[in-house]
C-alpha cells in the first residue's frame, strides 16, 4: 500500500476523517495475543461468498460459508455492522451471539472440521474502507470498491480477519448486467437472472490473507491487454477514461512483471492482473491480490508534471512488487508491516532505476522517503523499524515514515553491504521457501544471510531494533594550508543513545571548486578519513555523497557559508538536493534561522534547473513560513516569497518549472494583495504557463477565506468549469473557509454528526475550517475541540479518530497555551494509546516550532 506525504505536519491528511461511530462499546480491534491464540486453533480455512449488489441500493446482501479445521476451545469471527439474518453452524441454525464486532463461537458448537454459514445484509461504506460506494456527480454512475488493509475485511463479510489465517475464496456476485465486476480471480461463468442482472462466478483462488481480498463493481469503463498469457485489465470511471494513458501503463506493467519475475526467480503468481482507479480512495494504491486499486487522482484531468508521472509510476512499481512480497508471501502479523512496505518501496525504486527513463529517481527517493523518515524518526514517539504491534489500533499509526522511508533507506544500505547478487539470491530463497505462506523478519534475514554468506544478526540488532536517527558532522584540522586530518563525528539523541555503523563517501570541494570523493567508515563516536590527509583546505564538505547513508548531516560553518553564496554552483543535482535537505534539517533543529533559510530560497531557487529540487524546496517553504517564522512576521515572509515566485514565473513560465512555481505562489498567499497577484496569474497567465483547474480552485478558496469581494462569483465560475466530485470538494472547502461565524457553526455541526454523508466531502470541509487570519472568531471552537478529543477516541473507530485529529487539529496555534491544553489531556491516565501518541507528537511539533521562532527573534535582537 502506498500513501502520500507532506513536509512537516501533514494536516492535509494521509487518511481522511470519518464520521462512522462504533455500534457497541467494544472497540473494533484485534490484539496480537488474540491473533496468536486463534491461529493455534484454526487452520485450512476457505470461504464461499455470494454477494448480491443492486444498483442504487444503500445496502448489499451476502451469504458466506466458512469451512475450517478447529483444535478446540472457543473462538470468534469478526463482522462489523450489518444484520445477521441467519446463521448455521455445521448445518444447525443458531442464534448469533454478538459482542461488538465479533460473532462468538463456543467450543461446544465446533467440531474438528466445521462449516459456518452466515446470511447477512450490510450498509455500504462511504469512508474509503470496507465496501465503499460512490455516485459520480458528473453522470450519476455508481462505483463500488473494497479496501481492507489492515483490518476491514469483516466489513464485507464475517471472517477470521488476520493475516496468518490464509484462505481460498470462491466468489459469486449478482449485479446489474451492464456493470463491470472484478475480484481476485478470473470470471469463469455468467448466468442471466431477472431484473437485467446476471450472476458471475469466479475461479477458486490460491490461498491469501483476508485483507488482500477485493471486490470492484459498477459502471467502470475498461480496457484490456495480455502479457505472456496473463490477462491484463484497467478500469476507471467512465468520466475519467478519456484521460487514462493506458498504453503507457500497460507497457510499464509488463516490464515490471518481467523484471520482478526475473529478480525473484518466481513467475507472477496469480494468473491475471486487473488495475482499477477508484474514487475517494484514502491511499495511493493497495496491493489486493490480482486486483490492485489506485486513487483515481492519478488519472490526470490536466497536463501532469514529470513529478506527477513519476509518482504514479512508482505507485505501479510498488504495488506490483507486493504481488510477490506481501501477497505471495505475507507477514505473519503487523509487526512486520514495515518490511512489507519498505521492501515494496525500495525494490520499486530499484526497478524504475533498472528499467531506465527515470534520471531523477534517487532524488525522488531522497525527498519522498528519507526526509519523511528523518522527520518522524526525531519525534518522541519514534519506534524501532521492527517493532511490536500490540493490536490493529497501533497498526494504523505504523503506516508511517519509519515503516516506509527509514525501512527502505536501511534496506538500501543492506544491499550496499551484502551486494546485489547476495540480495537477489537471498530473495529467491525466501520466495521459494515461503510461497503462499506467512513469514517473519527472521525468515527474511535468514534467507538473505544464506544468499550473501554474511552474518546479519548484528546488523539487524543495530538497525532494526533500535530507534531514532544519528547525525554525522565532518571537520578538519589544518597545518600550513593543508589538511592535517579530516575527522567524522557521530552523535545520537539523549533518549536513544545508539551509534551505528555507516559506510559512507565524503565529498570535498576545494577552493578551486574541484570535488574529490573519499570513502570512509564510522562505527563509533569518531573516525578519520586517512586518504584526505595532505589535501588542500576545503571550501565545502558533505559526508554522505551518493545518499547511501541513513543519517542527518550537520554542515560545518564553512560549508554553510559556501552554500549561502554558491549553492547553485554545486554541479550534481542529487548533491545540491542533499545540501538543501541538510539546511532544512538545521532549520528544524533551530540551528539555522528560518528567515536565513528563506533568503537562501530567494537567492538560489529561482535559478535552480533540477525540478526535483524545486519541488522539494517549495514544499518546505510552507512549513518554514507557517511554523518556524515568528507570528508577527508570517504575512511579510509570505509576501516576500510570493514576490520571489512571481519573478520566477515572469522569467520562465514554461513547462514543469512554471507549474511548480505557480502552485507554490498560490499556496503561500495570506494577504489580499497576494491573493490578487495569484488571481491575476490564473486569470491572465503569462505565455507558456499551463494553468490547471486545481490552481483555479486553490485561488477561489483563498479568496473565500479572505472574504474578498467577488469570491462568490469566482467560485461560481470555477463550478461551471468543473461539475465533478473534485468541484464538490472544492466548494465544501471554500464554504468552510469563509470568515463567517454562521458558516463555521454549520461546518462544526455537520462534521460532528455525519452531516456530509461522504468522507471525502467531510475531509474537504475540515481542511477549510481553521484559518490563522480568522483566529479571533475561531477562538470559541478551540476549547470544545480539545474537550471533545477523548470522546472521539473512545467512541469512534480507530482510523476515524486518527483521521479526525489530523484533519481538524488547529495547526496555527503555536503557543504555550496549546501545549498546556495538550498537557492537560496527557495528564489523564485514561487517555488511550492512540490519542496519547498523537498528542505527544503534536506537542513536540509545537515545541520545535517555538524553538525555531525563538532563534529568529534572538538573531533579530542581536542584529
Amino acid at each position: 500500500m502506498v500513501g502520500q506525504l507532506r513536509i512537516d505536519r501533514p494536516h492535509a491528511l494521509e487518511m481522511p476523517a470519518q464520521e462512522v461511530h462504533l455500534e457497541a462499546s467494544e472497540r473494533d480491534r484485534l490484539t496480537q495475543d488474540e491473533a496468536r491464540a486463534r491461529a493455534a486453533q484454526i487452520s485450512n480455512v476457505s470461504y464461499r461468498l455470494d454477494l448480491d449488489l443492486e444498483a442504487g441500493a444503500k445496502t448489499f446482501r451476502g451469504d458466506v460459508t466458512i469451512a475450517f479445521d478447529h483444535k478446540g476451545g472457543g473462538t470468534f469471527l469478526e463482522f462489523l455492522g450489518g444484520n445477521v439474518d441467519r446463521m448455521l453452524i455445521n448445518g444447525e441454525v443458531v442464534e448469533p451471539v454478538r459482542h461488538g464486532s465479533r460473532l462468538l463461537l463456543t467450543a461446544s458448537q465446533l467440531a474438528g472440521h466445521n462449516e459456518i454459514r452466515v446470511v447477512y445484509e450490510r450498509a455500504y461504506d462511504h469512508t474509503g474502507e470496507g465496501l465503499h460506494q460512490f455516485i459520480d456527480p458528473s453522470d450519476g454512475a455508481e462505483y463500488l470498491y473494497s479496501q481492507f488493509e489492515p483490518y476491514s475485511a469483516h466489513r464485507l463479510m464475517p471472517c477470521f480477519d488476520q493475516p496468518d489465517l490464509k484462505a481460498t475464496y470462491d466468489i459469486t456476485i449478482t449485479a446489474p448486467a451492464q456493470w463491470t465486476v472484478v475480484t481476485s480471480a478470473p470470471e469463469i461463468d455468467r448466468e442471466d437472472v431477472p431484473g437485467s442482472r446476471n450472476r458471475r462466478t469466479f475461479a477458486t483462488t490460491v490461498p491469501f490473507s483476508t485483507y488482500l481480498l477485493s471486490v470492484v463493481a459498477g459502471e467502470y469503463a475498461s480496457v484490456g491487454d495480455d502479457h505472456e498469457g496473463i490477462a491484463l485489465g484497467m478500469h476507471a470511471r467512465a468520466s475519467l477514461m478519456p484521460h487514462l494513458d493506458s498504453a503507457h501503463l500497460f507497457a510499464l506493467s509488463k516490464r515490471l512483471l518481467d523484471h520482478y519475475g526475473t529478480l525473484f526467480s518466481e513467475p507472477y503468481p496469480f494468473g491475471k492482473l486487473d488495475q482499477v482507479f477508484v474514487p475517494e480512495f484514502n491511499w495511493g494504491g493497495m496491493e489486493n491480490v490480482a486486483n490492485i486499486t489506485y486513487t483515481d487522482t492519478v488519472i490526470f484531468r490536466d497536463p501532469p508534471t514529470e513529478d506527477q508521472l513519476l509518482r504514479r509510476d512508482e505507485y505501479f512499481a510498488h504495488e506490483i512488487a507486493h504481488m510477490w512480497f506481501g501477497d505471495l508471501v505475507t507477514m505473519q502479523w503487523w509487526n512486520d508491516v514495515w518490511l512489507n512496505e519498505s521492501f515494496a518501496s525500495f525494490v520499486a525504486y530499484l526497478a524504475l532505476d533498472a528499467l531506465g527513463g527515470y534520471p531523477t529517481i534517487w532524488q525522488d527517493f531522497n525527498y519522498r522517503m528519507k526526509l519523511w523518515a528523518y522527520r518522524e524518526d526525531q519525534l518522541p514517539t519514534t519506534h524501532r523499524i521492527a517493532d511490536e504491534v500490540p493490536s490493529t489500533d497501533e497498526t494504523f499509526l505504523n503506516f508511517d515514515g519509519i515503516s516506509y522511508g527509514k525501512g527502505a533507506a536501511v534496506l538500501r544500505q543492506l544491499v550496499a553491504a551484502i551486494g546485489t547478487e547476495g540480495f537477489r539470491d537471498g530473495l529467491r530463497t525466501y520466495f521459494r521457501r515461503h510461497r503462499f505462506g506467512n513469514a517473519t523478519l527472521a525468515d527474511f534475514l535468514a534467507a538473505l544471510q544464506e544468499g550473501s554468506g554474511l552474518d546479519l544478526v548484528k546488523w539487524g540488532a543495530r538497525w532494526l531494533t533500535t530507534a531514532s536517527v544519528n547525525t554525522i558532522a565532518a571537520s578538519w584540522r589544518e597545518t600550513d594550508g593543508v589538511v592535517a586530518g579530516l575527522d567524522l563525528r557521530q552523535t545520537a539523541s539523549d533518549d536513544h543513545p545508539v551509534l551505528r555503523p555507516h559506510h559512507i563517501e565524503v565529498a570535498v570541494v576545494d577552493r578551486a571548486d574541484r570535488m574529490t570523493v573519499y570513502p570512509a567508515m564510522i562505527d563509533g563516536v569518531t573516525a578519520t578519513v586517512p586518504e584526505a590527509a595532505g589535501i588542500a583546505v576545503p571550501a565545502f564538505l558533505f559526508p554522505n555523497y551518493g545518499d547511501y547513508g541513513y543519517f542527518k548531516v550537520a554542515l560545518d560553518p564553512a560549508s554553510v557559508a559556501y552554500a549561502e553564496s554558491r549553492l547553485g554552483e554545486v554541479g550534481e543535482p542529487l548533491l545540491r538536493q542533499q545540501v538543501w535537505s541538510s539546511l532544512w534539517e538545521m532549520v528544524r533543529d533551530a540551528q539555522l534561522a528560518s528567515t536565513r533559510y528563506l533568503r537562501l530560497v530567494a537567492t538560489h531557487l529561482p535559478g535552480e534547473a533540477s525540478m526535483p529540487v524545486v519541488q522539494m524546496i517549495t514544499a518546505t517553504v510552507a512549513g518554514a513560513i507557517g511554523r518556524y517564522v515568528p507570528e508577527s512576521e508570517i504575512e511579510a515572509e509570505s509576501s516576500r516569497f510570493v514576490a520571489t515566485a512571481a519573478a520566477a514565473l515572469r522569467s520562465d513560465p514554461t513547462g514543469d518549472r512554471g507549474v511548480l512555481w505557480a502552485r507554490a505562489l498560490i499556496a503561500a498567499v495570506r494577504t489580499e494583495g497576494d491573493a490578487r497577484t495569484a488571481a491575476g496569474i490564473v486569470d491572465d497567465p503569462p505565455d507558456g504557463l499551463a494553468i490547471d483547474q486545481d490552481m483555479r480552485w486553490a485561488v477561489a478558496v483563498k479568496w473565500a477565506s479572505l472574504g474578498l469581494e467577488g469570491d462568490v462569483a469566482r467560485i461560481a465560475a470555477e463550478r461551471s468549469r468543473d461539475d465533478s466530485d473534485r468541484g464538490d470538494r472544492a466548494v465544501a472547502t471554500a464554504d468552510a473557509s469563509r470568515p463567517d461565524l454562521a458558516a463555521k457553526q454549520e461546518v462544526w455541526e455537520r462534521l460532528h454528526s455525519n452531516g456530509y454523508g461522504s468522507l471525502a466531502l467531510a475531509r474537504a470541509a475540515a481542511s477549510g475550517f481553521w484559518r490563522r487570519s480568522q483566529a479571533a472568531m475561531l477562538e470559541q471552537f478551540v476549547d470544545p475541540f480539545f474537550a471533545g478529543l477523548p470522546g472521539v477516541f473512545e467512541d469512534w473507530e480507530a482510523e476515524a479518530a486518527r483521521s479526525y485529529f489530523r484533519a481538524f487539529f488547529p495547526d496555527y496555534l503555536i503557543d504555550t497555551a496549546t501545549r498546556d491544553r495538550i498537557a492537560g489531556l496527557l495528564a489523564d491516565p485514561g487517555v488511550g494509546s492512540m490519542l496519547r501518541r498523537m498528542l505527544i507528537e503534536t506537542d513536540d511539533d509545537i515545541r520545535r516550532a517555538l524553538a525555531c521562532r525563538g532563534l529568529v527573534e534572538s538573531v533579530s535582537l542581536q542584529a
